[in-house]
């Protein structure tokens, strides 16, 4: 049965462009229910467009109609990926009965968390004030005006009915009593994500508070922090790295952070979390050890962790960081990437209706495909058993890092790697035959923004320039497919079709991601979108009374009782911690000095959240760090006419040999001979740090209409571990001007 003509012919206009998902069909295989979430560009929405819960989408209209009726709302939150979410949809959702109860006492709203994740942080809040948890599902019931007043997460399809009865029942006999529990609720979400507006000093040890937390925090037996389930948690390895890459004095092997860090990313390597045959990683173990994973992989993830383990490689020159790198780029080329270069949103844990299937092994099916050598290389590796460790089956994991098997097994690191990934090469040919777990197609732009900035950084620490290309065609598509007519941005997209105002975190990622680009090579195009982005944010996302960046625009869909401006890192990095960072790389790059007003008020907005809970936002306090001494190997001076890059190019025993560049935009000089560079490190120069300097190129004719750069050869001796800072004052003049002498300090780790 059609619920209305209007639905139906959204359905005929959808047709093949999503999979139908329901028991209930015609003697054709046609749906026999269709409702109002046919007309969403939400593949985790349309898994619900035929349930026979008359399913309506968050909007005014829903509300209204609430009201209208006297109803309250029963909201389910959940994404496309979700395991279960999807049982609760089978046992619950597809089901008559109670179809039947919603329809009839409720008014049905189903969100999806990826599209609105400022409602999903309200609600998810509220859930865990009343239960002191929460998690997806997530099922709530709201006052016709979207106040809470009760929910849980996963119920089973007795308890759930049961549940509806009983609301329905309390709401019929106590009304006034839960709009006021609804509105009390309402007080603490508030507090919770509205931050108050007294100010106060920011502690100054704030990070190293931070960091001996997180070391505490840290698991010395199987490494990353807390117990099972366990998450990459990037936000505190992010935050770690950039502090471990500030700590210049100290060597690499004896910082207790740098050893946190590394602990985590070898124990996620060799793990089952990381997809040993496929690459990629899965969202989180479900063990404290890393062996097994939930299936599913997310986009952010990738991201992310290519970041981590990109930055971790610069500091240590560890091939292994290197390879994940790597393998976890390729993976996203090959099954996460759009025919425009776009970046998909994730892929399920379920296949063929069972959690895993696609990504586990039998030891008879690995005997089977492989040669009797290739196998016993690959049990010599991976922890390989009959009884498996994964209901019966097996969840590949290596024994040790690869240079510890090259080791072991008395073989050439870049050998081992060869010969195991033509093994793995055949493990997943095979696995090619199976039924794959759903791919959800939707383009997040905070999502592709993270895999943007991802291949960018890769191809600077890696220098490899086909990154490069891969991050710019995706940030061109990006900036023309989600662009509105009135200049802002679309949250995501699915087959072309924008939906739901960007938020914040999708402009602070799409701003980090174009200025990771231009780190790159510099092209101005890049600069100048980021530009245009940080003053549409300001206009539409800036609490002018306050200080402080909202979560949501002005002009969102649909009720918004708390307007967040929550500054916690969660499973991703919050917006409000990440644009900290970029105004100040803004500042360095373009030398807008607006740019240092804002981020005084940004520091000042969340100091009293920062003292009290350090650990809720590693992100905006590895802000604070930067603002307090910049580590990095390219600086930028003269309001960004000038940068200053320090580059490795050759190794010897105990000596490296760097090249010094120091380059000035078109229009723009120095004068070499007046460039002085020291040696500020540990480690010892081969001369007296006045004599550094070896030979001095022009690398571009100065007569030519182009960037002029200038390049110095430094030898130096040292440790690996160790670090190197050189200082480097340099002016920079127009042909009307000169801006004052600069010191710029560059650092970079000896590998």
């Amino acid at each position: 049965m059609i619920h209305s003509i209007g639905l139906q012919a959204a359905r005929e206009q959808k047709s093949g462009k999503y999979d139908i998902r329901t028991r209930h069909l015609d003697a054709d295989g046609h749906p026999r229910f269709v409702n109002h979430l046919i007309r969403e560009a939400s593949p985790y929405l349309l898994q619900h467009a035929h349930n026979p819960v008359m399913w309506r989408s968050w909007n005014e209209q829903s509300f209204q109609l609430a009201q209208e009726e006297n109803k309250p709302v029963f909201l389910s939150v959940g994404y496309s990926t979700c395991h279960w979410c999807h049982v609760m949809e089978e046992e619950s959702f597809d089901d008559l009965g109670v179809a039947e109860l919603i329809n009839q006492y409720f008014i049905p709203i189903k969100l999806d968390r990826e599209q609105r994740p400022d409602l999903d942080e309200l609600y998810m809040t509220a859930l865990q004030v009343i239960r002191g948890s929460g998690g997806w599902p997530m099922s709530l019931f709201l006052t016709p005006t979207s106040a809470p007043f009760f929910g849980g997460t996963y119920y089973g399809k007795r308890q759930f009915m049961e549940i509806l009865q009983q609301v329905h029942e309390m709401w019929q006999e106590e009304q006034k009593e839960l709009i006021q529990q609804g509105e009390q609720l309402l007080v603490t979400v508030k507090r919770y994500l509205e931050p108050a507006a007294k100010q106060q000093q920011l502690n100054p040890d704030v990070a190293e508070t931070l960091s001996r937390h997180l070391v505490k925090l840290s698991d010395e037996e199987h490494g990353g922090f807390g117990q099972a389930p366990k998450f990459p948690q990037e936000p505190y390895l992010l935050f770690m790295l950039d502090k471990v890459a500030r700590a210049a004095d100290i060597p690499l092997d004896d910082n207790p952070e740098w050893l946190v860090v590394k602990a985590a990313l070898d124990a996620m390597l060799k793990g089952g979390i990381y997809d040993q045959v496929g690459g990629g990683f899965h969202r989180y173990a479900v063990d404290s050890a890393w062996q097994v994973p939930h299936f599913e992989k997310m986009l952010y993830n990738q991201g992310q962790l290519a970041r981590v383990y990109a930055q971790a490689y610069q500091l240590s020159g560890n091939p292994e960081h290197r390879r994940l790198v790597e393998e976890t780029l390729h993976y996203v080329r090959q099954e996460m990437t759009d025919e425009h270069g776009l970046f998909y949103s994730a892929t399920d844990a379920d296949s063929e209706g069972e959690e895993g299937r696609f990504f586990v092994w039998s030891q008879m099916e690995l005997k089977m495909l492989l040669s009797a050598e290739d196998y016993a290389l690959l049990a010599a590796c991976y922890q390989i058993c009959e009884q498996g460790n994964f209901e019966g089956r097996i969840v590949l994991n290596l024994k040790a890092n690869l240079i510890e098997l090259s080791r072991q097994l008395e073989q050439d690191y870049d050998g081992l790697l060869g010969r195991l990934e033509a093994i793995k090469r055949t493990l997943y040919e095979r696995r090619l035959r199976r039924t794959p777990p759903l791919t959800d197609h939707k383009i997040i732009t905070e999502w592709n923004a993270m895999m943007i900035a991802a291949f960018a950084e890769a191809a600077r620490i890696l220098g490899n320039r086909e990154y490069y290309d891969v991050a710019g065609t995706a940030a061109k598509q990006l900036l023309v497919r989600h662009s509105r007519d009135s200049g802002a941005l679309w949250r995501l997209s699915l087959s072309g079709e924008g939906s739901e105002e960007a938020l914040l975190e999708d402009y602070a990622h799409l701003i980090e991601a174009l200025l990771q680009l231009y780190d790159v090579q510099q092209d101005p195009y890049w600069l100048e979108q980021s530009m245009a982005f940080y003053c549409g944010v300001m206009e539409q996302y800036w609490d002018k009374g306050s200080g402080g960046f909202f979560v949501s625009a002005v002009n969102v869909s649909g009720p918004l009782l708390v307007r967040s401006k929550n500054v916690a890192d969660t499973a991703t990095i919050s917006g409000n911690g990440l644009m900290l960072n970029v105004l100040q790389s803004l500042l360095e790059r373009s030398g807008q000095w607006l740019l240092r007003d804002n981020i005084q008020q940004q520091v000042r907005t969340f100091s009293a959240s920062i003292n009290q809970a350090p650990l809720s936002s590693p992100i905006f306090v590895k802000g604070i760090g930067q603002m307090q001494a910049a580590a990095a190997d390219l600086r930028y001076g003269a309001g960004g006419n000038l940068w200053v890059q320090l580059v490795c190019c050759d190794r010897t025993p105990g000596s490296y040999e760097f090249h010094l560049t120091v380059t000035t935009r078109k229009g723009w000089h120095i004068d070499p001979a007046k460039v002085t560079i020291e040696n500020q490190s540990p480690a010892r120069a081969h001369q007296s740090p006045a004599r550094q300097i070896s030979d001095m190129e022009v690398l571009h004719d100065p007569e030519q209409e182009s960037d002029q750069r200038w390049r110095w050869r430094l030898r130096l001796s040292g440790t690996p571990g160790h670090a190197i800072r050189i200082g480097v004052t340099v002016q920079a003049c127009s042909e009307e001007s000169c801006k004052p002498a600069e010191r710029l300090t560059l650092t970079q780790r000896l590998r």
